[in-house]
């Protein structure tokens, strides 16, 4: 299931991607202590995380497929983002997906 980022609107007081994905999303966590280093592990609500199991989302940005966090992106470069659960994502982009994706579409 997609949640479109319907109205989508970036307040100018983000500096960070993860400012933007962690605030204006529900069901959005952000894993261990990789905050700090520019590359966060996010887990979508839904998705499944364990020892040899750790199903953190990808990201598709303008279609290309990333398993790292992007934080090179400027959010105010962001024109939209959506949200696929695991089910939805798997689908989509496969095995790879189980996560979940979020899907960030830039200006």
């Amino acid at each position: 299931m997609s949640k479109p980022s319907s109205a989508f609107t970036i307040s100018p007081a983000a500096t960070t991607l993860i400012d933007v994905i962690v605030g204006k999303f529900p069901g959005i966590s952000v894993i261990g202590d990789n905050v700090a280093n520019g590359n966060p592990k996010i887990l979508i609500r839904g998705g499944s995380l364990s020892i040899n199991n750790q199903a953190y989302a990808i990201y598709d940005v303008d279609g290309s497929l990333q398993t790292d966090f992007p934080s090179y992106i400027d959010p105010q470069n962001v024109k939209s983002i959506s949200i696929l659960k695991s089910l939805a994502a798997t689908n989509r982009y496969g095995g790879i997906a189980r996560g979940g994706a979020i899907i960030i579409k830039l200006k």
